[in-house]
Parts: structure tokens; sequence; C-alpha cells
């Protein structure tokens, strides 16, 4: 081996219990973004959290720096360039299920549990102390390395946004985000929410929708939805009947002073994979449908047709070589004050430019009455395999493992990949799939992925800087 990697796989494995109690304790800050404050844009907990990481790369040697509460850098080394490694400390709020405590960042069996155990904390404190473990090799650099810690990922790029065109702080040749997978990523989809509007006359029939809604964002399979059928007592009575009758038992409802409230339930998931839930407001528009409802022709029938996920009833379904088919998801419904408000949460193939996808579909849209906005775009993201970074991530990853089965993926969910050229996902979880799950309970990430992350990331960052 290489005299260098020597050095850096020895000095992590000297420092192991070092590198734990500093993840540790980051972990146990609760940094779900909350309400801004002067200094905190993303809320007191983040806040918390940069301060943290910030202090433990002072103390470690690094040249530090706080971009406005947004971000945050820990820097070594001289050059005109830098290799930029770009993580992020915000986590999901925590959810009901967890067997140990979420912000404990208990040990149990070598594994360490808590909110951002995976994603992104654990991974991205590999990162950083394989950076130090480079920097105490002493090994002659012609660049520099900078680890980026931001602080908006699972809300928003708002901090690499500020980061990048806001302070415009320069860009790294090469970088790569440990959250991810392993080997690495090198295409993810465009994403795109495409809201559909249309207004709706006023209703004077016997039986009418008052309201619907449902979803929370986009970017989940909603799992619940509801709507309010109003009218005259004959009427409704008669759709008491039907409701009786009908066969979906995730469908309920129940009298209200204003008519008959009736609610789905369905599964979520995320976004990117609309398979993997169930879509509550598609079952909400079918047991809709059953009734003699003016809405239906106007935006029901719709629902229950135009919403598969893979955007054929939108007329925009596509594919490509590279990353697969398009995805859509259809994220939430808004009914009320006269006007459906539709959001579609679309995954889109990297070749694929997003002025063919609206062209594609914007004839379709129109001739069924459909106003169209498009917001919270993120361009693809692709660079081939023989390109840098990659070629070189790549290769040390088979390197460090010995894996030369698992291929390097692609995936319609964003990271800060997409943030700046030349970047991409580069692990931190390895194909066994042992540590995660991100978003549920009982997150955690095994003691010895850290260490075998950070000896990989050491490895890379060598490479790419010298």
């Amino acid at each position: 081996m290489d005299p260098t990697l020597q050095k850096l796989h020895r000095w992590i494995d000297d420092h192991q219990n070092e590198i734990i109690e500093a993840l540790q304790g980051v972990l146990r800050i609760p940094s779900v973004e909350g309400p801004p404050e002067p200094g905190a844009p993303y809320g007191r907990a983040v806040r918390e959290a940069l301060d943290y990481t910030l202090e433990l790369s002072r103390k470690l040697g690094f040249r530090v720096r706080d971009i406005d509460g947004h971000a945050g850098d820990a820097e070594f080394g001289e050059g005109s360039e830098y290799i930029g490694v770009l993580g992020h400390l915000d986590v999901v709020p925590e959810g009901e299920g967890w067997h140990y405590p979420p912000y404990g960042a208990e040990i149990h069996d070598g594994y360490i549990y808590a909110r951002g155990a995976s994603d992104d904390k654990g991974p991205t404190y590999a990162a950083l102390f394989a950076a130090k473990a480079l920097m105490e090799s002493g090994s002659p650099l012609r660049r520099r390395v900078r680890i980026i810690f931001g602080c908006n990922e699972e809300s928003g790029f708002g901090c690499m946004h500020h980061y990048f065109d806001v302070t415009n702080q320069e860009r790294p040749l090469y970088g790569f985000t440990p959250d991810a997978s392993f080997p690495l990523i090198y295409a993810e989809k465009g994403i795109v929410n495409l809201t559909l509007s249309k207004p709706l006359p006023n209703n004077n029939a016997d039986l009418y929708i008052a309201y619907a809604q449902g979803g929370r964002r986009p970017n989940m399979v909603p799992d619940h939805a509801s709507a309010l059928l109003a009218g005259s007592a004959k009427a409704l009575r008669e759709a008491e009947t039907l409701l009786n009758r009908y066969w979906d038992r995730n469908i309920t409802f129940n009298h209200t002073d204003e008519g008959i409230k009736i609610e789905a339930i369905g599964k979520s998931a995320h976004g990117s994979h609309p398979t993997a839930g169930d879509n509550a407001i598609v079952r909400l528009a079918r047991v809709l449908c059953e009734f003699e409802l003016p809405e239906r022709s106007l935006w029901l029938d719709w629902v229950v047709h135009a919403s598969d996920t893979a955007g054929s009833g939108l007329g925009i379904a596509h594919r490509d070589d590279v990353s697969g088919p398009l995805t859509s998801n259809l994220g939430v419904l808004e009914y009320k004050g006269g006007r459906v408000f539709l959001t579609y949460n679309i995954r889109y193939p990297v070749t694929w430019p997003l002025d063919s996808l609206l062209d594609q579909g914007r004839p379709f849209w129109e001739k069924e009455g459909w106003s169209y906005e498009v917001t919270q775009g993120h361009a693809p993201l692709y660079v081939p395999l023989d390109q840098e970074p990659v070629a070189t991530l790549l290769r040390v990853y088979r390197e460090e493992t010995g894996d030369m089965k698992s291929q390097p993926g692609t995936m319609g969910g964003g990271t800060y990949a997409r943030a700046t050229p030349r970047t991409v996902a580069y692990g931190a979880a390895f194909p066994d799939g042992k540590d995660g799950p991100a978003h549920e309970p009982d997150e955690r990430i095994a003691i010895q992925s850290v260490l075998k992350a950070a000896k990989i990331y050491a490895h890379a960052l060598y490479e790419l800087a010298k």
C-alpha cells in the first residue's frame, strides 16, 4: 500500500474514539429547521449544530468560516484550486415509532442510533475527519481541501444558493457529497413541481363538493386526503347509502353540520419513488367519481386517469438510457374558493431538457382547460463515468473495498451535487444496506461504516488534491 494511504488508515484507526464521540455530540442536537432568527436563518437548533461543527473544526486545525449562518466551511492547504466536500447538518423531524431516543446517539450492537446518523451528519463527519487525517499525513498537495457544511438541505437548497450565488464563494475544481450511496451516483434526474389549476363554476347542484384537500408537500406521496360533500338533505341521504356500500376500507366518512366529510388514507413515500406509496388523493377522487357531481368531468376524472406514476396521463411519459423513466407524483390537492389546484412532483430523465417536457405536455394540459405553473426546478445532474471526478472516485472505492461488482447508479432524488459543477454523490451508504433507513424511525449508522467511509474519503481527497 502507498505509504500515504497507510498513514491515513492508521490515523483514522488511532482516533476512532475521538471521531465517534464528536459525531455523538452533533447527533444530540435536534437540528430540525425552525423559525428564522438573526444569525440563524434556519432556526436556533440548526445554528447550534453549525456552531458545534465549526468549533470542532477550529480545534482540529482547519481554517474556519461562518457564511451568515446559512453554511460554514473548514479548509486546509494551499493552492489556487480546491477539492470540495458538501455535507449537511440539518435533519428531518424525528417522527414516531423509535425504539431508541432519536437524539440520544446511543450505541447498540455497533450502531449509533439518532436522527441524522446516516443522513447526513455521520457521513459529513466521516469526511471531516478524513480531511483531518490527510492534513496530519503531511503529504504534499497541489490543491486545498474544503468541507462545506450546509444547513438547509432537507427543506430546500437555500444554504447552497446563499453560499455560491449570493455570497459568490469560489467553486471547487471537483467535489462530492457524502449523501447517497457507494460506489457513487453519477446522474440525478431533473426535478420540477408542476401545478395545474382551473376555475370552477358556481355550484347549484343538489350534491356538490364544498372543499377538497390532500397532501402536505409535493415530494411526498400523500397519505391523507379529504372532501366535504354538501347539498340537499335528500342528496346527502343517497350519498350515505352509496358510501355504506363502497368497497374501499381506506375510505371513511362522517356527518358534520355542513354535510358529509369523506377521508381517504394512503401510504406515504418519497416523491422520487411514488410506486412505493399509495396515493390518498387518487383514492379520494375515485370514490367521488361514484357520485353524479358537477366536478367529475371538470377535475375528478382527470385525477383518476392522469395521475399515473409514469406521467402518461399528463402526456409527458419519457425515458432515457442513462437514468431510466420519468416519474410523477400527485403530491398536493387544493380545491376551494372556486378553483382547483393539483401539484405534481416530477423527476425527469437527465438527457431530456425541461423545455422539451413542457412542450410535450402543454398542449395536452391546455386542451383540458388547465393553466400551469412550474416551480422549484432543479436541473438534472449527469457526469459520464469516464470523466472526473467520477473515474477517480470509483477507482478509489474499488481499491479500498475490493468490491468490483457493485455498479455506480442514478437516482430520482436530489443532493448538493447539483449545487456546483463536477460534483457527484459518493457514499456513505454501503451496498449491504445495513445503515439507515434515512427519514424513518431508528435511523442508524454502524461505527465501522463511519470509519470505513472516512478511509475511502481520505484516499479520495488525497487522489484529487495531490
